[in-house]
């Protein structure tokens, strides 16, 4: 009987790996790069859209024509995610009980609808879990939801006797009310943690100091949350309980009647039971399950926490730290810690209200905080991933919102995911998520995109090109989207209908453009879908290749802890030298030495970026698990040359060890700054900051260790494709082919034209310059090579060990080397009811008829050419153009221009003697926008007091024939 069961387990066991395997076949295959799959690229590399629904009010039929939509338009999935922001509160009832109808019948029948006609368009589905975030609702005890640490406290006097119910935290004044702000929490669903006695040093500024030497840990004396003790003779004592307590937190913009809690994400129980509820076989869901549903999404973790707690995490910090935490676990308490930043700037001036050691206080944090990583990335992401994959799905999340080491969780889901709102959008940020993915093989990396604080409505199609290369050139090789509300308008809102994130009902937000058939855009989004496919086809063949990896020592990264790089475009997603710049908004900085580390990297990082040396974070975890092979550093297959240790306040001490196992062994190891003298941990810190420093003395003067003191060693990196000069200019990542060949993605983050200049190894036969707007290439010969950039242009360099040339079409691209032939300086302009003839051109908001106009223009002119040379081609160069243009000459088309440089062929077009030239310009709603609530009127009341907030609009030259 013993063998059978064992036998079924076996079988068990090998069909769960099975299906873990086919899951992963079907998801992350491996792409090589085929030029001509790049030229005609499938719809399958296209970006994602967050769909959003007004919760349940929604018919089976629109839903299905928006699927077509989609895959019309050149989206390779949808992320379903119902739930009420910019809703009409007010709605009338009816129109109300639609909408907070989530978790129905009703809408998994909906579900079910997107589902057919996905499969039938091919489209690939992902679900957010559950409506709004974090993950909750009102399908389970409430007692089963997030919790959080919290402390209670009293003064017991010196021989007394202590009988009764040991101190209760105060509870939130919720109701049981579904509209009320804060749900009920009762003390019956408290958990004691700890109970210490201890006598007082000191109190002052909110905080009391206790002798560590005193300290009795009465936690197993308590019974039923009530405690016998005598007190001892000597002073007073302070009795201080640590408990788990309900947070009450609902989630955010959650659909569904009734009193909804988030649920306890650290609890892997309740988490599989949750997944079983959502697209259990009540709902008709598991049919679909692998096509098109692909992942069920978890958005970021901001929960209302003051700090994480789980049932095992004083177990687990036991294991990762080497002591019990029980009799310190009031001291890692400190309201708002683990709030998002959005909360917690509201705290940053709190501490922990009990400390027993105030100058290393710090390292108990660092302890704790080490601990919640490993119950969060166990508890929650795996468990997440294990549901999903045991079901023939994947899991995709944003690992962050409290204090956290985002590379342990980036690499922790199967689709880690970004965003550029987190973080302000930095590359610091961007590179911890792309770094954790790429140091576990995670084939893919989203990001939540195109979205920014206050800027709702400057979304163009050059800005998107800008914003995704910046993404690009960090690791992602899947955007989504932020994202597509689902057309929905009954009268309650202005002609363009319900815009999610920049709505007259939450007028204070107003950060996101929705870009559905409402956006004058939406007509030109499958061309600039063509071009994200490409750049993520290109970026999702191979794997990665990265020369440096840079050690994080941080474990509670947070976003409100990184500053601008002098050298970064789109920080808050500021397109400089085109919007305007918005100022005072921000969150405080609650950690100044996570950020102030940052300031001293910019350097290191902007000179690696501008000699061409690729770079990644790498944590503590991923550090110890390295090994020297073939002279390189090895971490689970991804191969490095050198390490940098730059400006640390202190290492983990198994880092040190390994390190100094690593550079023993011939690992080259770059010291920037002074030598590390600490590790951060609290058990026998003394001893271990002595064994510390000695280790990373060893290191600063080891034979393979380099102290910077001016320029890098970038010598000392082996390239196959190697910058011939410093290009500032650039962002750029590669890809490494099975057989040896090297794909280059290179972005232009400035507004000029720029020259990059690269010399190959001899193992490439022929390299390729591929153009990602056009699909176009070009045959570079030899080892030295170069290519003119346009300004905010990109390109992919393919350097491929194939001696055969690639069988494509090849045209060498136009570049800026043109000879003016003539200028246009006067137009015809027509804009809306306005016309200027005879006029020179101008930016719109520069006149007062125009500046609050959003329509189209229509630009007219003619120009005279004597005589036409055959054996040239002529080019009509728009100068800047706010935002696309549309061109015809002599009446016939001659193109569209979405992104710069606004240059067209018109060679065939032309004709000896008089020309005609038309240009349509599509500019933004922004400018439109602000005038109707200027104006007064409430449906655009988000954009009311913009008025001197206004965006660039329409065409401004100068307008030049050239021909070349």
């Amino acid at each position: 009987m013993l063998i059978s069961c064992f036998s079924l387990n076996q079988i068990t066991a090998q069909s769960k790996k099975d299906k873990k395997a086919a899951v992963s076949t079907q998801w992350f295959p491996y792409v090589n790069f085929e030029g001509k799959d790049f030229q005609e690229i499938s719809r399958e590399f296209g970006p994602f859209t967050r769909w959003w629904l007004p919760g349940n009010d929604i018919t089976d039929e629109e839903l299905q024509r928006e699927v077509r939509m989609f895959a019309e338009n050149g989206f390779a999935g949808v992320e379903v995610q119902p739930f009420t922001m910019g809703l009409n509160p007010n709605a009338p009832q009816a129109q109300l009980d639609r909408i907070y109808s989530w978790d129905t019948p009703s809408f998994d029948e909906h579900l079910q609808a997107i589902m057919k006609q996905a499969q039938i368009s091919k489209i690939v589905v992902d679900m957010n879990a559950g409506s709004g975030w974090p993950l909750g609702g009102s399908f389970f005890d409430p007692n089963e939801s997030m919790r959080t640490l919290a402390v209670a406290d009293t003064v017991l006097r010196a021989k007394s006797t202590y009988n009764g119910a040991v101190p209760m935290v105060k509870f939130p004044k919720g109701k049981p009310e579904e509209k009320s702000d804060v749900n009920l929490v009762k003390p019956q669903w408290a958990v004691v943690k700890s109970v210490i006695a201890a006598k007082v040093v000191s109190a002052q500024d909110n905080q009391v100091v206790l002798d560590p030497k005193s300290v009795i840990d009465l936690t197993s004396k308590v019974k039923n949350k009530r405690l016998h003790w005598q007190v001892p003779a000597d002073q007073n004592w302070r009795l201080i309980v640590s408990w788990s307590i309900p947070t009450g937190e609902k989630p955010s913009l959650v659909a569904s009647k009734g009193v909804n809690y988030v649920i306890d994400h650290l609890d892997p129980k309740v988490v599989n039971k949750t997944y079983d509820y959502l697209l259990g076989e009540r709902t008709g869901l598991p049919k679909y399950f692998s096509n098109p549903l692909r992942a069920v999404f978890n958005d970021s973790y901001e929960f209302h926490v003051d700090r994480i707690i789980s049932s095992n995490l004083i177990e687990v910090f036991r294991k990762e730290n080497g002591y019990d935490i029980t009799p310190y676990l009031s001291s890692v308490y400190q309201k708002g810690y683990d709030h998002p930043a959005f909360l917690a700037s509201s705290y940053a001036n709190s501490k922990p209200p009990y400390v027993f050691d105030a100058q290393n206080q710090w390292r108990i944090m660092y302890d704790y905080d080490q601990a919640v990583n490993e119950v969060f990335k166990n508890n929650f992401i795996k468990t997440s991933n294990n549901w999903m994959q045991s079901h023939g799905l994947v899991h995709r999340t944003q690992g962050y919102g409290f204090p956290i080491d985002l590379i342990g969780a980036a690499a922790a889901a199967d689709i880690p995911e970004a965003e550029q709102l987190y973080g302000d959008g930095s590359e610091g940020y961007l590179k911890l998520v792309t770094s954790g993915a790429h140091l576990n093989n995670r084939p893919i990396i989203t990001q939540e995109s195109f979205v920014s604080v206050l800027r709702a409505e400057m979304t163009t199609p050059q800005k998107i090109k800008v914003w995704a290369d910046k993404s690009f050139a960090c690791g992602i090789n899947q955007l989504i989207y932020h994202g597509t509300p689902y057309k929905y308008n009954n009268g309650e809102f202005a002609k363009e209908g319900w815009n999610t994130w920049s709505s007259p009902y939450v007028p204070y937000l107003n950060f996101s453009t929705g870009m559905n058939e409402s956006d004058p855009f939406w007509k030109d989004i499958k061309e600039v879908n063509q071009y994200l496919a490409r750049c993520q086809y290109a970026l999702r063949a191979g794997k990665p290749q990265t020369d440096v990896l840079i050690y994080m020592p941080f474990n509670n990264f947070a976003e409100n802890q990184i500053g601008l790089n002098p050298e970064e475009t789109l920080f808050k997603g500021y397109f400089k030298g085109v919007e305007p710049e918005i100022k005072g908004f921000g969150f405080k900085t609650t950690n100044e030495q996570i950020k102030t580390w940052y300031d001293t990297l910019w350097k290191t990082v902007n000179e690696l970026e501008a000699k061409g040396i690729t770079w990644e974070f790498v944590n503590d975890e991923y550090l110890q698990k390295a090994k020297m092979a073939e002279g390189k550093i090895n971490i689970q297959g991804n191969q490095y040359q050198a390490l940098i240790l730059a400006n640390l306040p202190f290492i983990n001490l198994k880092t040190a060890r390994s390190i100094e196992v690593l550079n023993k062994s011939g690992m080259n190891v770059w010291a920037l700054g002074a030598c590390p003298e600490k590790q951060p941990s609290y058990l026998d810190y003394k001893k271990n900051d002595a064994l510390t420093s000695a280790l990373m003395h060893t290191i600063w003067e080891g034979r393979h260790t380099v102290k910077i003191t001016s320029a890098l060693p970038v010598g000392n990196i082996n390239q196959d494709l190697r910058f011939s000069k410093e290009a500032h200019f650039s962002r750029q990542i590669n890809r490494q082919m099975a057989d040896g060949s090297l794909i280059k993605f290179i972005s232009n983050k400035t507004d000029q034209w720029q020259t990059i200049e690269i010399e190959s190894a001899a193992k490439f036969k022929n390299s390729y310059w591929f153009d990602a707007e056009t699909g176009s290439a070009s045959l570079s010969r030899g080892h030295s090579l170069s290519y003119r950039l346009a300004p905010y242009g990109s390109v992919i360099l393919f350097a491929s060990t194939d001696n055969e040339i690639l069988k494509l079409d090849m045209k060498d691209p136009v570049g800026d080397q043109l000879e003016s032939v003539l200028a246009i300086d006067k137009w015809d302009i027509k804009i809306g009811e306005n016309i200027f003839n005879n006029s020179a051109l101008f930016d719109w908001r520069d006149d007062e008829k125009t500046k609050f106009n959003s329509e189209n223009g229509l630009y007219s002119a003619s120009f005279s050419l004597d005589k036409i040379q055959k054996e040239k081609s002529y080019f009509l160069d728009l100068g800047k153009v706010y935002y696309v243009a549309h061109v015809k000459i002599n009446g016939k088309d001659a193109g569209k221009k979405l992104f710069a440089p606004y240059s067209l062929d018109i060679t065939s077009l032309l004709k000896e003697g008089n020309n005609m030239v038309e240009v349509i310009i599509t500019t933004s709603r922004r400018n439109g926008f602000t005038g109707e609530g200027m104006k007064g009127n409430s449906q655009y009341s988000q954009f009311k007091g913009k008025g001197r907030i206004l965006v660039p609009s329409g065409m401004t030259g100068p307008v030049f024939v050239k021909m070349k």
